[in-house]
Formats: C-alpha cells, sequence, structure tokens
C-alpha cells in the first residue's frame, strides 16, 4: 500500500551480501529507494549495489539506488567521481547522498557531482557532540551527562542550517535524516517544515508542532519550553538565566498539562529535560564553590597539612540538599513514566544518554581535586607537600608576561581564532570544534577536553601582546586523535613537523623573530587529503611561558 511518502532502506554492502535480498525486498510492502553507504558504516561497491538494485526493482519496479561519498580521501574521492562518468555507474547507480563525513561541504560537493545525478541530503539531526552538527561550544556540563544523544530541541540551529542548505545555494532533492527516532522528534519536525514551506518562521513551525500534540490551551506554553530548553545550552551554565526560566513554563505545564503530561512522551521528555537542566545547574555552582574555596585554603600560609585538611573540608561539601533531591527524583520518575508510555525498549536499546544513568556524572573538578589532596597529605615531608601544593595551585599560571589558552572552555576562548560566524559553519567545515564528553578524575576539566579541525582545515590559537624583548617557550596539550599533525608559528617557523597524533604535553621553543612583533599565530594541520572522519589536531590547552628575556640598556 502506498503510504504517500517515501520509503527508504539503508543497508550496507556487507550486510546486503549476508541478507535474502530478493526474500527481504518481496515482503517489504513498499520500498521506494535503497541507500548503501560508502563510508561510515559501509563501503563503496558497484557490484553490490548493482545486484541490489536489480533485486529490488523485481518487486518494486521504480526503486532507485543511492550511495554516498563518505569517509574518502580526496584521492578516492576523485576516482569515485571519475567512475560516476562510466556508463557502469551510471546505468546502477540513480543518485547521490550526501551526510556527514564527507571531505568536502555541501555548497562545494554539489559542483563535484557529474550531471545527470541527483543529490538527496543525509543530515545528522540526533547528536549533539562529535558530529556533523554539534552545538556550538557545548559547556562539559552538559557533554558529560549526556554525552552524543539526549533530548534536545534545536529549533533555531536547525532553521538556520536548512534554510542555508535550501535548494537556493545547493541544489539538492530532499532530505532523508540521519534519526534516531526519539531525541530528535523536534528537530525533524523543524527540517521538514521549513524545507517544506520555507517562507514560514521557525516559530510559527514549532507553535504548528505544540498545538498538533498537546493542544491549543498548551501551545504557548510548550512552544517557550522547546524554544527554552535550546537556550539553556548556550553559554556557561553558571551564568545561564534561561534556565531558571525555561524551568518556571515546565512546571506551568506539570500544572496547567496535567492530564497531556501523564500520557505523552514527547511532553515528558521535555519536562525531565527542563528537570535535569537546573538539576545540573545547581550541581555545577555548588561545585564551582567547593573548588574555589579548596583552591583558596590551599593558597593560605598555614602549613600544608592546615591547608590540605581545610581544602579536603570544601571539596566534601554535599551540593544535593533537598530541593535538588527532589528535582533529581522528578527526573527519575519522568523516565520511568516515558519507559511505560513509549516502552522501554524503544528507549533503552538506543545510546544511555537519553536515559538517567549519567545524572550524576561529576561536572566540575571537585573529584580530581580530592584525589589530588588526598594524595598529597600522604607524603611523608611538608617540603614534598608544598611542592606538590605549589604544583596543583599553578597549573594554569604562565609566569611573568606569559599567556595560558584553555581552548575548549565556554564561553570561547579568546586565543582560539574562528575563521568565520558559527552560524555560516554548522558542520565546522573552517571553523574548530570541541571534543570531549566523558569525565576522567586523573585530570583538570579543561585537560580533557579540546578542539580539533577536520580535513584540510586548521586549528589557530592567536596570542597578542609580547614583549618583543622575550624569547619564550610553548607547552601545548595535545589531545589525541589519529593522522599526522603539523604546528607552526606565523605560516613560517615549523615548530613541529608531521608527527603521529598523541594525548601527551609537549614543548617547544619559539624563534624570537616570531614574537618581536608582539603577535603569535600558532597553526596545527594534518596531512591534507586524508579521509575517515576527517578529524584531527586534537588540543587541549597551550601554556607560552617566558624562556629568558634580552637586557634593555636605558
Amino acid at each position: 500500500k502506498d503510504t504517500g511518502m517515501n520509503a527508504s532502506l539503508w543497508i550496507s554492502a556487507d550486510k546486503a551480501a549476508a541478507f535474502d535480498l530478493d526474500k527481504l525486498f518481496k515482503d517489504m510492502k513498499q520500498l521506494d529507494a535503497i541507500f548503501m553507504p560508502g563510508g561510515d558504516g559501509g563501503s563503496l561497491d558497484i557490484k553490490a549495489a548493482t545486484k541490489a538494485r536489480k533485486s529490488c526493482r523485481k518487486h518494486h519496479p521504480g526503486c532507485t539506488m543511492w550511495i554516498s561519498l563518505q569517509e574518502l580521501s580526496a584521492h578516492d574521492m576523485d576516482a569515485i567521481i571519475k567512475e560516476l562518468k562510466t556508463s557502469t555507474w551510471k546505468e546502477n547507480i540513480d543518485g547521490i547522498v550526501f551526510g556527514p563525513h564527507v571531505r568536502v561541504p555541501l555548497t562545494q560537493f554539489v559542483k563535484m557531482i557529474p550531471e545527470g545525478f541527483p543529490i538527496r541530503q543525509y543530515p545528522d539531526i540526533c547528536h549533539i557532540a562529535g558530529a556533523q552538527f554539534a552545538l556550538n561550544f557545548l559547556s562539559h556540563v552538559w557533554a558529560f551527562t549526556h554525552q552524543r544523544q539526549a533530548v534536545a530541541p534545536s529549533p533555531e540551529f536547525m532553521d538556520s542550517i536548512v534554510r542555508q542548505r535550501a535548494n537556493g545555494s545547493t541544489p539538492t532533492i530532499g532530505v532523508g535524516a540521519y534519526s534516531e527516532g526519539v531525541g530528535d522528534d523536534w528537530n525533524k519536525a523543524v527540517w521538514s517544515g521549513v524545507a517544506f514551506q520555507p517562507y514560514r518562521s521557525v516559530k510559527n513551525i514549532v507553535a504548528d508542532y505544540a498545538r498538533y500534540y498537546f493542544g491549543a490551551d498548551l501551545e504557548e506554553t510548550v512552544a517557550g519550553l522547546i524554544f527554552g530548553l535550546e537556550q539553556n545550552w548556550i553559554g556557561d551554565p553558571a551564568e545561564n538565566k534561561e534556565i531558571t526560566k525555561t524551568f518556571a513554563l515546565a512546571q506551568k505545564l506539570e500544572k496547567d498539562g496535567k492530564d497531556v503530561l501523564e500520557k505523552s512522551w514527547r511532553l515528558q521528555a521535555l519536562v525531565k529535560r527542563a528537570y535535569n537542566d537546573v538539576y545540573q545547574q545547581r550541581r555545577y555552582v555548588c561545585g564551582l564553590e567547593s573548588v574555589a574555596g579548596a583552591m583558596s585554603a590551599l593558597q593560605r600560609t598555614w602549613s600544608a597539612d592546615h591547608r590540605l585538611d581545610e581544602a579536603k573540608k570544601s571539596l566534601e561539601r554535599d551540593c544535593v540538599d533537598k530541593t535538588m533531591s527532589s528535582y533529581k527524583k522528578r527526573v527519575l520518575d519522568l523516565a520511568s513514566a516515558i519507559n511505560k508510555t513509549l516502552g522501554a525498549e524503544v528507549l533503552q536499546t538506543q545510546d544511555k544518554m537519553l536515559n538517567i544513568q549519567l545524572i550524576d556524572e561529576p561536572v566540575s573538578d571537585v573529584p580530581f581535586l580530592l584525589d589530588q589532596v588526598k594524595s598529597i597529605k600522604k607524603l611523608k615531608s611538608d617540603d614534598d607537600k608544598d611542592k606538590a601544593i605549589a604544583k596543583l595551585t599553578g597549573w594554569t599560571d604562565p609566569g611573568k608576561d606569559g599567556f595560558y589558552a584553555a581552548l575548549a572552555s565556554v564561553p570561547q576562548s579568546p586565543n582560539l581564532v574562528l575563521p568565520v560566524s558559527l552560524e555560516s559553519d554548522p558542520a565546522r567545515y573552517i571553523n574548530p570544534t570541541i571534543s570531549g564528553d566523558r569525565y576522567h578524575s586523573s585530570h583538570w576539566i579543561s585537560s580533557q577536553r579540546s578542539v580539533f579541525e577536520l580535513y584540510d582545515s586548521s586549528v589557530v590559537v592567536r596570542f597578542e601582546g609580547l614583549k618583543s624583548s622575550a624569547k619564550y617557550k610553548l607547552r601545548v596539550g595535545w589531545g589525541g586523535g589519529s593522522g599526522e599533525v603539523q604546528l607552526s608559528a606565523n605560516k613560517k617557523s615549523i615548530l613541529q613537523k608531521y608527527m603521529s597524533a598523541t594525548s601527551s604535553t609537549k614543548e617547544y621553543s619559539v624563534p624570537q623573530s616570531e614574537t618581536k612583533g608582539g603577535t603569535l599565530e600558532l597553526e596545527c594541520q594534518q596531512k591534507p587529503g586524508v579521509g575517515g572522519s576527517g578529524r584531527s589536531c586534537y588540543i587541549s590547552e597551550m601554556w607560552l611561558t617566558v624562556e629568558s628575556e634580552e637586557s634593555v640598556i636605558v
């Protein structure tokens, strides 16, 4: 039966080889297209694609075959594009898919594909980090407590992306999104609504969504909640006043929409997010206060043991009061309600970030500092304790006339260069992206999170106001990754020749010729032309310290 919708099947070449395709296609009521990925879960195989298309057309005469050019190196992409011009590919491939891990932006991609091949978009609309459209400068608070997959309505962000990728600038024939089906439900509505009726505003589309699912009486409040949840995750959670405003809307819905809330997993998920946001914000603020108290104690002039004891007291402070306990309980209750209204088998077989296993994941440096304080306390001599305390408290101190930059900080580090606006580069082909969604108590949070670049772009860090008479030394906290990376100064001096990506801290002597002008621009690039995910140049922190200084005769 024709549903009035386009029914597509994602199947990789290896999966196709393992299935009885003839039986599979025969059993399917409707199938309009097959998408066989050329990366990110699959590999290009023209024989497998030809066989699958032929089998599909036996039972669904109009069935088409689509392939993607994901994770290809520059060399391999050029080779495949040449193949697309041959008869074998023209006769068996009906269209091309543009998705995550394509090494060039869509605007460039559409110009590379030979005429005769329509292009279909395959956007990732469900992941908040480590993804095609990672949220801009997402705080570690949300990354640690949700990781990649979350209930994350992003109406304004998605609206901006759809409008930039509309047919006027990037001629494509539609969208088949990478969706997990639950946490991105709101994003699907925005993509569909804006693409179908671009003359309508995103506010109008979200209002329609709210009215359709929750009724006219709740429309305004639900729409406000959806937009509010997006604002909750922008900037520093400790300073974000939108979280309290959004929470008030959720509480209003609990009162005004009680009957709807009991039955609707969509509303349960939105209200649950609002409760979790305010819970995490309070945990974070309390953690910051505990860390500040501990650092203050450690830098006093008391004896080492006294300083350590006072720091320990501050760090062992209980951050969860009765109000916060009630918020947490509400989050757990709503998670249980979702499991009943939607079905646990739907929710829990997906990434755990849609649930509550990470609700009490650390969001501050309290666990790290507490471990350090306890370890230092065990040292035998006061001299050793003093040295260890000084090293701990001086982590971000670059010394006189020096500079320190935590590159993945939120708000954005002033030293991190963004070549273009965030709005114009949602897939980060030009600007760097933040990485790091798992907490480790063995490091400062600033060392756990990194920025990285994609494919042939670069990470650029700029320091200004350097002393012309000083000789500087650079320390870089490399954050791992893959491939080979190179570090240069002012596009002239190579500080680090191509090396395998590493998780370590390295020091470099900076030529004085590069700093005497008062500005130092450091650029990390990987070898050009790589394929795969394209991610490299992971850097967490930089210290620029004065190594020596020339005497100035007056």
